[in-house]
């Protein structure tokens, strides 16, 4: 291994500059720990692959200082083979920040990232090229399209994968719901989407953070099945579960610093307060009866959100024509139907079964169901509006 093979860092910047060697294609970050006896088998596979695509690359493995010698390995494969750089992490560790490492000294127009383990196919790599020449911004390997899958699974390994997407999904729809696979790690994604953005991952995957903060507007899925390691354990635990639901909060909780969001809860607050005095003119000065009065008013919260929001949370941004606001009002109104049929049915149920009296029943209903339904289906319709 010659001296200048491996690249010892510390600190590193978080923000991708806009830029790259006109030269080189694909810059693709390899993270490892303890990845000595897998590493040159997937580096020599990728570097193949890679030279048979004929485009220019790099190859990062980005190690985090392993006690097995990861990154000696790799230089060592670094002086043979031409177009790999090793980076040796000292004091920093984490699978995600290795990722926004490697990308942070990368020098390719596309950016990407695959498992140094082993159980990513280094072929499959091929396909995602070939999805980003049709100006894809991320092209992301998913087990969970035709052709893709897991190859020896527990059942309850399936069943936590599919617990965490599900619980993203509630969390962050409209960030998760634009891949089957948001767990992924084996994906590209074109520079300029990311460029200057402060990436701040938490836990062990990285996709989220791309989705939820990039410019990301065509998103591409090609089929890959996972594979199980040939060497050494696997380092999925607990606590990587945990990394996961700390990031989803914290991408959640993000947009709080934005004044669109701010914007938002204000339009929520203002459809609630709408909501309350059309039921008390319909019911108590028109005089009609409690289900027809709480199932206007509530249609009255719902327009004046879809209003509101197009003309103001997200003026500049959403669609204007009136074919959108349509859909977006359809949006709204499915999304709500079964809540509100839900706050209808709590009303007369205080009503009828505990002798509440009606306006009682009203603002119980109100401030029980109400708010959760007016910002889920708000954040379902708006989900392509970027805050």
């Amino acid at each position: 291994m010659t001296d200048d093979a491996v690249v010892e860092v510390g600190d590193h910047p978080t923000a991708i500059s806009a830029e790259h060697d006109p030269a080189v294609v694909l810059s693709l970050v390899v993270p490892t720990y303890d990845e000595a006896g897998n590493i040159e088998p997937l580096l020599r596979s990728l570097h193949g692959v890679l030279t048979d695509s004929q485009v220019g690359f790099e190859i990062l493995v980005v190690d985090d200082d392993s006690p097995d010698r990861t990154w000696e390995v790799a230089g060592n494969l670094a002086a043979e083979l031409s177009g790999i750089r090793v980076i040796r992490r000292i004091g920093a560790s984490g699978l995600a920040t290795a990722v926004t490492c490697g990308w942070a000294h990368a020098r390719g127009e596309i950016l990407g990232v695959i498992d140094g383990d082993g159980q990513h196919p280094p072929a499959v790599v091929a396909d995602l090229l070939d999805a980003m020449a049709d100006r894809t911004d991320v092209a992301v390997a998913s087990r969970h399209v035709p052709g893709g899958g897991v190859s020896n699974w527990s059942a309850l390994r399936r069943l936590l994968s599919r617990g965490a997407q599900a619980l993203g999904l509630l969390l962050l729809p409209g960030t998760v719901g634009r891949v089957t696979d948001p767990m992924s790690g084996y994906f590209l994604v074109r520079r300029d989407v990311i460029t200057g953005t402060d990436l701040d991952p938490v836990g062990y995957k990285i996709l989220l953070e791309v989705l939820a903060r990039g410019d990301v507007r065509r998103v591409a899925e090609r089929p890959y099945v996972f594979l199980e390691r040939e060497r050494g354990e696997s380092k999925v635990s607990a606590g990587h579960y945990v990394g996961y639901l700390r990031h989803l909060m914290r991408l959640r909780l993000h947009p709080l610093r934005s004044r669109a969001l701010v914007r938002y809860l204000v339009v929520t607050a203002l459809a609630l307060l709408a909501d309350a005095l059309a039921f008390l003119w319909i019911f108590d000065v028109q005089g009609w009866n409690l289900t027809r009065s709480a199932a206007i008013a509530g249609e009255v919260g719902i327009l004046l959100t879809v209003l509101l929001h197009d003309l103001w949370t997200f003026a500049g941004r959403a669609a204007r024509s009136s074919l959108d606001r349509f859909r977006r009002l359809a949006g709204v109104q499915l999304a709500l139907g079964v809540l509100l049929f839900l706050r209808l049915l709590v009303i007369n149920t205080l009503v009828n079964w505990f002798g509440l009296g009606p306006l009682a029943a009203f603002l119980v209903a109100l401030a029980a169901v109400t708010p959760a339904s007016h910002l889920l289906g708000s954040r379902l319709t708006w989900r392509g509006v970027r805050s």
